[in-house]
């Protein structure tokens, strides 16, 4: 099974991530940034145009052939393996700047769309099995952000945030599971077990 950990940034997903993975030896896959070679590729986080968009998708997707290669490493070996991040990440990342920035919305993500399609098919993308979607207030979001200051200010805006969060209302995921991040970390860690529990029956089923 592949379990994805989806949310802006602060809202719990490596850490959620690591507990969920440490009881059964389970790999986590870094998110792109911590995988890519060169940070500096993946582009800017506030992009000023549908082009620059595209392109910064078109570097991300370099970096997800190598996620792709060791997600299918690690479920050969283990049956499971965790995603920090997946390619809806990519889309709601675009999604909810195009809204800040004014940008041509819709034409950028359907052609970010054509463009993640044709990795998901050269098998070069991960589709998750389940995806679980942290979600944090906002004084949590900004809290968090002050013992972050590496990390952009744009990802502990609330618009930004709300954007984010908005578009997994219809993510590539199949299954998609919304999560408090400000609940309580051991029921929060029972809820996502229960959701990983029902996943594997259902894909068992289908199998």
């Amino acid at each position: 099974m592949i379990i994805a950990i989806e949310g802006v940034s602060c809202s719990g997903k490596t850490t959620l991530a690591t507990r969920l993975a440490d009881p059964f030896g389970w790999q986590v896959v870094p998110c792109y940034y911590h995988v890519a070679a060169d940070p500096g590729l993946l582009g800017e986080p506030l992009a000023t145009s549908e082009d620059e968009q595209l392109a910064a998708l078109t570097a991300h997707l370099l970096v997800e052939a190598e996620r792709r290669h060791r997600a299918d490493a690690a479920l050969a070996r283990d049956g499971a393996v965790i995603l920090d991040r997946s390619i809806d990440t990519l889309l709601a990342h675009l999604t909810a700047v195009g809204q800040l920035q004014g940008l041509d919305v819709p034409a950028t993500v359907s052609r970010a769309r054509t463009l993640i399609d044709q990795a998901v098919s050269a098998g070069t993308a991960v589709v998750p099995d389940l995806t679980l979607l942290l979600i944090a207030t906002p004084t949590a979001l900004a809290t968090r952000g002050v013992t972050r200051p590496d990390v952009p200010r744009l990802y502990y805006d609330p618009n930004f945030a709300a954007h984010f969060n908005q578009y997994f209302a219809d993510p590539i995921s199949p299954r998609c599971m919304r999560l408090d991040a400000n609940a309580d970390p051991a029921a929060l860690l029972s809820t996502a077990r229960t959701a990983i529990s029902r996943t594997a029956g259902i894909l068992a089923e289908e199998a």
